[in-house]
């Protein structure tokens, strides 16, 4: 066989026979498994956009709490663009990773002031906005625009990785350039909004860390499934450290206390507070202080303490 330029040896070759048979089977469970999620058939560039910045870093279980809060507080771009920051963290809530709120509202204001509102429909632009990332960008293309795209986030990285290249474990094992040149070749022309969807959920219930081969349709087409078969393990992704005890702890009782007043808080109360709570020195709360100041989540006035920049 011989390999088009950039395209990866694969352990089993991808014919024309093998690519139709992954796009049918793979689409086919889609049709019998398919999430109801409203960002997929609204085709709304801005949902879209909610939806996909709700789903960084988060597992779809809770994106749907976060996203239907936001869309009910800001129902439209235009009406984020006019929010402050306050209002977006208070909003976000304790959904995590506080600065996807931040993002989302700062490219709601550059859309409203430069894009008359109008969410790009390029992929290059997208990408320049805060917090717009190749997924995200690619989320926004399929269901805000109809435009196709592949994406590649955790789950797909896991069953491409399997799929083609025969890896256990490919967010450890398989190189970025050969996910990409599969998200690429495996899209089919005209059907990303379910095609990006069914990777995605495929991964999440079926082709899990330990994978369900049981339960899946692609054995017989899967490079991986000897290797499980015959009782091989993926190895562990490395954990993100304990929640107790760490900066990400203190940081969330700062904002955390910021979130359920109304009015601004003395500064030396709050760091007194989160030092007894946590149970950690003065030092590590001015740390953790200075950090969310530095992420524009909160500001120092007057020796009191706000959410947001603005």
């Amino acid at each position: 066989m011989t390999l088009k330029r950039d395209e990866p040896e694969l352990p089993r070759p991808l014919s024309p026979q093998r690519l139709g048979a992954i796009r049918k089977r793979l689409l086919h469970w889609y049709t019998e498994n398919e999430q109801p999620f409203p960002w997929r058939h609204a085709r709304d560039p801005y949902a879209a956009l909610v939806a996909a910045v709700c789903a960084q870093q988060t597992q779809m279980s809770r994106v749907l709490e976060v996203y239907d809060r936001w869309m009910i507080a800001f129902p439209t771009i235009q009406e984020l663009a006019e929010a402050s920051d306050e209002d977006a963290i208070r909003v976000w809530g304790r959904a995590g990773y506080p600065r996807r709120a931040m993002y989302l509202r700062r490219t709601a204001r550059i859309v409203c002031d430069n894009f008359n509102g109008e969410i790009p429909k390029d992929r290059a632009t997208l990408e320049r906005l805060p917090g717009i990332g190749p997924f995200t960008a690619a989320i926004v293309l399929n269901f805000g625009h109809g435009i196709d795209a592949a994406a590649i986030d955790t789950n797909i990285t896991r069953v491409l990785g399997r799929l083609l290249f025969g890896d256990l474990q490919p967010a450890l094992e398989t190189p970025a350039r050969h996910i990409r040149w599969a998200t690429e070749r495996l899209l089919p022309e005209h059907q990303a909004t379910r095609w990006n969807p069914a990777l995605m959920d495929f991964g999440a219930s079926i082709c899990t860390p330990n994978p369900k081969c049981d339960r899946c349709p692609l054995t017989n087409l899967c490079a991986a499934h000897a290797a499980f078969k015959g009782g091989a393990a993926a190895r562990a992704v490395q954990a993100q450290g304990a929640f107790r005890g760490s900066q990400r702890e203190i940081r969330g009782m700062i904002m955390s206390m910021l979130r359920e007043t109304d009015s601004p808080l003395g500064r030396e109360a709050v760091l007194k507070d989160v030092a007894r709570h946590a149970g950690c020195k003065r030092s590590r709360v001015l740390l953790a202080e200075q950090s969310l100041i530095n992420d524009g989540l909160i500001r120092l006035t007057d020796h009191k303490l706000s959410l947001g920049r603005n």
